[in-house]
Formats: structure tokens, sequence, C-alpha cells
């Protein structure tokens, strides 16, 4: 319980840095505050305890098991680390340049497979370089670029590709910030209706190149074997690849609620650590239990990079190690308390989460 009610400190600073909008260093002085309230609370604590006659209870036993000032040290905390992953664009960043009337040649590398949809193709690009179209010299830029390409292009993760059009702010629609949206996964930057041209294949991590490859080969098994739209069906359930499901098909999960049985989460990540770990102990032996637990978690891992480590699949995987993990020391697992850590890992690494 006690990493449950930190996590929960920390994600309300975060949710309160939104809200209020403070700078950064007025969330780093009230933590310096909570810190010294923190060490002076438990030095008078100390000193009462041992100036305290033995028939009166001490002071530990009247305390709270989460002290208040560490609370508030981690909801400031929380709050600080919130400010400090806002985006502060300069000249290097890639959206400076948003909404110009030049047109640009930008070259970046696809950190992710395409999303191919029925008449375009979205490209997920870490920028490297770019120039107008009158330059003839490149200048280095920093950022995430989505370019709407056309489709039919035989495009793979690592590829390094030259994009030519106008760079864009995402929009805020009536019903629905596709700003935010793109915003909590690092994009600040649109280029639709752009020209790609390959330049080199073979430029991104070598894991996730065999990884994302994989999944290439598993999806063209599974349109192999099944027919359409069953063949999408299990592509999302098994992959995470949700774009083939035809519209109806999408709208009679809508309309019945079980959408989620589509959505890879909790569910999925279950089933798999349950093989996982029974595969691996009649492998290994019950003698090597820690090491067949290690292994499925490491296994859930790559399933978790395979369908593309969205939030809700991180959180499940996540929560699926700990219980593999208590299983081996006999120990029970709670929803809460396992929600509490790994919500404590998330949230600073993405506080946009």
């Amino acid at each position: 319980m006690p990493l449950l009610w930190l996590s929960l400190a920390f994600l309300t600073g975060i949710v309160l840095a939104n809200q209020l909008g403070w700078a950064l260093a007025s969330w780093l002085a009230f933590a310096g505050l909570a810190l010294l309230w923190l060490l002076v609370r438990h030095g008078v604590r100390r000193r009462l305890t041992l100036r305290l006659p033995r028939s009166l209870p001490s002071i530990g036993a009247l305390s709270y098991p989460i002290p208040v000032p560490a609370l508030l040290l981690a909801l400031v905390l929380g709050a600080a680390r919130y400010t400090l992953a806002q985006p502060h664009f300069d000249s290097r960043s890639l959206a400076t340049y948003n909404d110009r009337l030049q047109t640009f040649i930008l070259e970046g590398v696809l950190i992710q497979p395409p999303d191919e949809r029925d008449t375009y193709t979205l490209l997920r690009l870490r920028a490297e370089q770019l120039r107008t179209l009158d330059d003839l010299l490149f200048q280095p830029v920093s950022g995430i670029l989505q370019a709407r390409v056309a489709s039919g292009s035989a495009w793979r993760y690592g590829d390094l590709v030259q994009v030519q059009g106008r760079l864009e702010t995402p929009p805020v629609l009536e019903d629905f910030s596709y700003r935010d949206y793109l915003a909590r996964q690092g994009v600040y930057s649109l280029m639709n209706q752009a020209v790609a041209h390959l330049l080199l294949h073979d430029r991104g991590n070598p894991l996730l190149t065999w990884v994302y490859a994989l999944k290439a080969r598993a999806l063209g098994t599974v349109y192999r074997i099944f027919p359409d739209p069953e063949a999408s069906l299990m592509a999302g359930i098994l992959l995470g690849v949700e774009t083939g499901i035809p519209e109806p098909v999408q709208q009679a999960f809508q309309a019945t609620g079980t959408s989620h049985i589509i959505a890879i989460s909790g569910f999925n990540i279950t089933i798999l650590a349950g093989l996982f770990s029974t595969l691996f102990v009649k492998l290994l032996g019950k003698r090597r239990r820690f090491l067949a637990a290690g292994l499925s978690a490491a296994a859930i891992g790559l399933y978790t990079i395979l369908v593309g480590a969205e939030a809700a699949v991180v959180r499940a995987a996540l929560m699926g190690a700990l219980a593999l993990f208590a299983r081996q020391v006999g120990r029970q697992t709670d929803g809460l308390d396992s929600l509490g850590p790994v919500a404590g890992l998330m949230a600073p690494a993405h506080p946009n989460l």
C-alpha cells in the first residue's frame, strides 16, 4: 500500500501541474520545502521518542504509515516532472517551422511500422535535417513528424525517408483535440499530402527491426490462412493491427459492448503469462522457477513491442511481470498494489500518459 499512496500522490501532482501551469522553479521550491519538513519532522520525532517516559506510547506508534511530508514531496516531484516534460521549442525544433508558407524537404528515419489505410499511409519520422525548396543546404532539426503519403509503397521500420511538403500544426476539432492526442505521443508537426522517397534501409534499432519483421511475417500468415473480415479481426486481437477491420464490424462490436475483445490489454497478457510460465517451468524445472519467470517476462516484453507498446499494453505487461515473480515467492497479487508501482514506473518516464 505505501507504493500505491506514493504513486497516487505523484499522479496528483501531474494533474495539478497540468491545471495550474506553474513554472518549474515553483514546484522545485515546494519539493525542497517538503523535503526539509520531512527531515525536520524525523529529527524532532526521534528526540521526542527518546525523552518520553516508557509508560507513554511512542510518537512512532501514533504516526501514519506514509508521512504527510513524504506524500507532499511525491506530489510536487510529479508536478515538477510534468512541467519538465513539456516541450520547449527553439531554432532547432521541427515545430518552429510549422504553418509557414514555404515548402520543406525533410529527411528522417521511420521510427515505427507504417500505418496503412485504404487510400493513404501515415509515416512517423524522427527528423534529422530539413531545408526549404529554394535552399541547397540542409540544417539539423529535432522532433517527430507525422507525414501522410500515398499508399502503395513498401515502407518499413528503420528506413531513411525524404519527404516534401508543408509543415502544419495538428488541428483542434470541435469534439476532439487531435493536437493533444499527438502531443501525448511527442508529435507536434504534420505534413499532409507529402511526397516521399526512400533513401536508405536499416537505420533503426536491430532488435526492433527483427521484432517488426516478425510482426509483418505473422500478419501475412494470418491473411494467408483466413479470409476477411475474419483475418482482420484476428490481426487486431493477436497483433494489435486494427486498421484492416471493416467499419461495420467495428460498429457491431461497439453496439454490443464487446470492443474490449479486439483491444490488447490485460486479458491477452494474462493468457500469455500463463502459457509462457508453464512452458518455461516445464523446460527448466521448478528449481529454476525464477529464471522461468524472468524468461516469461522477457517474452511478454517482446510481445508488447510487437503489438505497438501502447500505454494500456505496457501497463498490463508490467503488472503481468509483477504477478509472475509474486507467484514464485508465494505472494498473492492485488490489483491496486500492483497498479501503484506500475504507475510509479510509467508516469515519470511519460508524464503525459
